[in-house]
């Protein structure tokens, strides 16, 4: 029974979670309310509140639960090898990202998807930084600090760019091209 009970659990937030991406795509954060979610979810008002608050917990966990997933893949590669194999990290994060394209696509069209992407780039900048300035990628801290946002704001951009359509590939072509302009980048300080 405790298994049952464990994936109606699961499934019930999943469905929560996919109603809340599908209601940012049409109206406003704001604007949604619980009503909202329980009716696109098709779900009861205490199954909702079973698992959650308000709309804002549901935010906050979709948020945390993207960002430490994305943590497991940045710790699981090693920050260490990031500038000798970028191009593995961005096909592990854009295989993850493609495997439900429509929920991303949609949290994608909203803060977010990109404020678990700004704080996966914050969790990691210092360690990056001392990364950058170590191998000699930068002369110094003010220039590690312009290369890093320019290639963390640009894989950003180039991720939302391809979750919302604007941009066409499969993970693995994405990636590609996200690991050949670190790399391309990189040229400049040898």
């Amino acid at each position: 029974m405790a298994k049952a009970e464990y994936r109606s659990s699961i499934r019930s937030k999943n469905s929560i979670k996919k109603a809340v991406a599908k209601l940012i795509h049409e109206k406003e954060i704001k604007k949604i309310t619980v009503s909202d979610i329980i009716r696109e979810a098709d779900i009861s008002r205490g199954t909702f509140y079973a698992h959650y608050s308000d709309v804002d917990s549901v935010l906050k966990q979709i948020e945390n639960e993207e960002l430490g997933i994305l943590m497991e893949y940045v710790d699981s590669f090693g920050l260490e090898n990031i500038f000798t194999n970028v191009t593995s990290l961005f096909e592990q994060i854009c295989d993850y990202l493609g495997k439900d394209m429509e929920y991303y696509r949609m949290l994608a069209q909203s803060s977010v998807f990109n404020n678990f992407l700004w704080r996966l780039v914050e969790v990691y900048y210092d360690k990056l930084l001392e990364l950058v300035l170590s191998q000699k990628k930068a002369n110094n801290r003010d220039e590690a600090n312009i290369y890093l946002i320019y290639l963390t704001s640009g894989a950003k951009s180039t991720i939302l760019a391809w979750l919302d359509g604007t941009l066409k590939g499969t993970p693995q072509e994405i990636a590609k091209i996200l690991g050949d302009l670190v790399k391309l980048n990189m040229l400049y300080y040898q």
